[in-house]
């Protein structure tokens, strides 16, 4: 089971200014860091743009906005409307070492096989495009390190893409990010335990504590709105997950005004997490979980 495109891009840039070991630092190199995701941004125009990802060096007193392209629907307005942003509408967001110099540079990003639709439309704009073995650019930046870092294409063999720091947006599904959920909330309770794993006392999760430890490396970076978004998401996965045959009770969450409410001793809940995790992850039928709830061993 994968993330939909738009997650998987987001997590390929996020780490290309992380440092991940086992992925490209083209970004990091140059200092950036993810400012912002999903911020809202007044352009002079004074209409809206909503980057993907806002990153900003103070090497080189530039901003990068992404905007992540994972399939084939590219909104012609929309891009009108980044070609109206100005360095003031940009600083409003970010903070550079020193605004003097400063510029920036709006960028799309794809996949390759949908890379000819987007840069049919986009073609105003640089285009870093993520292939199965190579990473290329279309057209140029205005920044001329950034044109010189990815000059020629990047080998991307043998490098494994990320996918923790950004782990899921609202597009993908909810047997997805029940992983998170789930295991988000067995970190949680665990750590919140005042006896331990083995504690018969109930846990009240926040929302805004969970999202945070499932986003816990951008988590700062995520915009108010973006944050709104994923807790509304995160609630209607765990209705999801609640209403497959069984799952109320063997787990015992319970929703509150408060968070998510873990009826059950928090060892059964974990053992009964990680049964269901096992089963989405390996897409078993639901009822061969089902069955295999109360032996105590995991399905085979």
């Amino acid at each position: 089971m994968e993330p939909c495109n738009h997650t998987k891009l987001m997590n390929y840039i996020i780490g290309m200014c992380k440092r991940h070991k086992d992925w490209i630092s083209t970004l990091a190199d140059l200092g950036y860091e993810p400012a912002l995701i999903e911020q809202q941004i007044r352009t002079s125009s004074d209409e809206v743009v909503k980057p993907d990802i806002l990153a900003t060096s103070n090497k080189l007193i530039h901003s990068l906005i992404f905007e992540c392209k994972g399939g084939v629907t590219v909104d012609a307005d929309q891009l009108r409307r980044y070609s109206t942003l100005t360095e003031d509408n940009v600083l409003r967001w970010t903070r550079p070492f020193t605004h003097q110099n400063f510029h920036f540079d709006a960028c799309l990003v794809d996949v390759e096989e949908n890379h000819p639709v987007v840069a049919a439309i986009g073609n105003q704009f640089p285009i870093i495009t993520f292939g199965t073995k190579t990473l290329f650019k279309t057209n140029h930046f205005k920044e001329k390190k950034l044109n010189e870092a990815f000059k020629v294409p990047i080998n991307l063999d043998e490098k494994t893409p990320p996918l923790s720091y950004y782990p899921f947006c609202e597009d993908d599904e909810n047997a997805y990010l029940s992983l998170f959920v789930l295991r988000g909330l067995v970190s949680m309770a665990v750590r919140n335990a005042k006896g331990g794993p083995s504690t018969s006392e109930e846990n009240i999760i926040t929302r805004d504590d969970l999202l945070k430890s499932i986003f816990n490396p951008v988590f700062d970076a995520l915009s108010k709105s973006h944050k709104d978004r994923l807790k509304e998401k995160i609630k209607e996965v765990v209705r999801w997950i609640m209403a497959k045959e069984g799952m109320k009770e063997a787990l015992g969450l319970i929703e509150t005004q408060a968070g998510i409410k873990i009826g059950r001793p928090l060892e059964k809940f974990t053992k009964e997490a990680y049964k269901f995790i096992e089963t989405v992850e390996t897409q078993r039928p639901l009822i061969e979980f089902m069955s295999n709830k109360d032996s105590g061993n995991p399905p085979s």
